[in-house]
């Protein structure tokens, strides 16, 4: 695991919709005898994955491009 030290700072926008999402997410852990997870941490973890998938980004132009080709490639990993 990477030391906090060497972690960079992004900015990240979100719609209303999606920082909710995130929320209840790391909520839902901590309601299940978790702990409250960090949106960071979700995101990092989200990152992690796309990486292990081997997402096709050519020719990606939108969102919802890239969207459907990580669905594609979890469908694949599967």
């Amino acid at each position: 695991m990477t030391p906090k030290s060497q972690y960079f700072r992004i900015n990240l926008t979100l719609p209303e919709a999606l920082d909710r999402f995130l929320e209840e997410v790391g909520m839902e852990a901590k309601a299940t005898k978790g702990y409250k997870l960090p949106k960071t941490l979700i995101v990092r973890a989200l990152v992690r994955m796309m990486g292990e998938l081997d997402v096709d980004v050519a020719a990606v132009k939108t969102e919802e491009e890239l969207l459907e080709r990580l669905l594609q490639a979890h469908k694949r990993k599967k």
